[in-house]
């Protein structure tokens, strides 16, 4: 690395003194008059002196900065609960304010099957707002079902796509087999408001209890903590 760097840097401070050749042009012809005409050689000195230190000056100050745009940032905490490690992670539990589960009361453990990371930082960040609430992410539709029977989950917000896999029928589908194997947990499934045929489905599936209530995905998050809390 050290070799590929100095090599970079004298490549860099050949090519700026051949920009800057003027110097040296004028130094030749200093040199040329003094052999000629006896002029003094302080001249051709000094063009080869601002030609050399110029050019290094140059080179240094573009080699800082190409040094400092690629150094690697430094380390962030990975707050997206999307990544590839992140998979069912817990945000824990806070407090107990006037209204929520008292000291000693389980936390009602929610599972979060949302696609957009948006949505769900949205949650985690006013977790502590609403106490008594156990998040757990579970990114994956696939898992979901596993996800909820494993942890005993009182409740589980299910989002619904726009468009690929995992649609409104998909949903559900899952909405069908947790219903069916784990009763206890309350359904809230979340659709797209424009998608007129899928707000039907949810619509229907509300009133057949095949889901508890359902939401739209402008759902404040504040709306969307309180729907949990309450059903």
């Amino acid at each position: 690395m050290r070799r590929q760097t100095g090599r970079g840097f004298f490549l860099g401070l050949g090519f700026i003194m051949l920009w800057q050749s003027g110097w040296a042009v004028f130094a030749l012809v200093v040199w040329l008059l003094h052999r000629w005409r006896g002029v003094s050689l302080l001249l051709c000195w000094a063009a080869l002196g601002i030609w050399l230190l110029s050019a290094m000056a140059a080179t240094i100050l573009i080699h800082a900065s190409t040094a400092r745009a690629n150094a690697p940032a430094p380390a962030q905490e990975n707050h997206n609960p999307y990544s590839a490690n992140n998979a069912q992670v817990f945000l824990g539990v806070a407090g107990s304010p006037a209204g929520q589960p008292a000291a000693g009361e389980p936390a009602r453990t929610v599972v979060l099957v949302v696609w957009r990371s948006a949505a769900a930082q949205g949650l985690a960040q006013k977790l502590r707002d609403y106490p008594g609430l156990r998040l757990l992410f579970e990114p994956s539709h696939t898992r979901a079902e596993a996800a909820v029977r494993s942890h005993g989950a009182d409740a589980a917000l299910i989002e619904a796509a726009e468009s690929g896999g995992h649609g409104i029928s998909d949903c559900l589908a899952l909405c069908a087999r947790l219903r069916e194997g784990t009763p206890q947990c309350k359904l809230l499934l979340m659709c797209p408001e424009q998608d007129r045929a899928g707000v039907a489905q949810a619509i229907e599936a509300k009133s057949q209890a095949r889901i508890d209530d359902f939401v739209f995905y402008d759902a404040t998050a504040e709306y969307l903590v309180s729907k949990l809390l309450s059903m």
